[in-house]
């Protein structure tokens, strides 16, 4: 990936993204976490499901009609992982968070949506239909969906 690649997607707004994730779902499984930033931080998707006739029932419904922003997930994934490791170790340095097998809120982080940037607003506005693409499989169903190479 190119050095552009890691600027743009960079530990600042992965940290927003991780933080308003988790304060959505109150409690997120370690492993789970990773699968975030790939999703959020593609503006391919992020722009589609902002549409309104993007209603996915599930995430294999999606990936299915949009199979073309799945292709290079894996890689997305792989790309990510360090900036992912290093957000949340910024939020739990920071007494944001606790990580144990689980990542639970130890304070509320309150930041302006409006203030981070229209790309993060965007994002702000798919986190709950991501949530709820993806809140009834198991974790080892999304690392086969999502075709996550170990």
């Amino acid at each position: 990936m190119k050095i552009l690649y890691y600027i743009y997607n960079n530990e600042a707004i992965a940290t927003t993204v991780l933080m308003s994730v988790i304060t959505k779902l109150k409690r997120m499984d370690i492993a789970s976490a990773p699968l975030v930033l790939p999703f959020l931080l593609d503006n391919r998707i992020v722009n589609h499901l902002l549409k309104d006739e993007a209603n996915y029932e599930n995430i294999e419904q999606f990936i299915q009609s949009k199979r073309l922003y799945f292709t290079s997930f894996n890689n997305r994934f792989l790309s990510l992982l360090p900036v992912t490791i290093n957000s949340l170790m910024i939020l739990q340095k920071s007494n944001v968070i606790n990580i144990t097998d689980s990542i639970t809120i130890n304070k509320e982080f309150e930041f302006d949506v409006n203030e981070l940037g229209l790309r993060f607003t965007k994002i702000e506005h798919v986190i709950p239909k991501f949530v709820a693409l993806i809140k009834n499989y198991s974790l080892s169903d999304l690392y086969f969906i999502f075709r996550i190479q170990l």
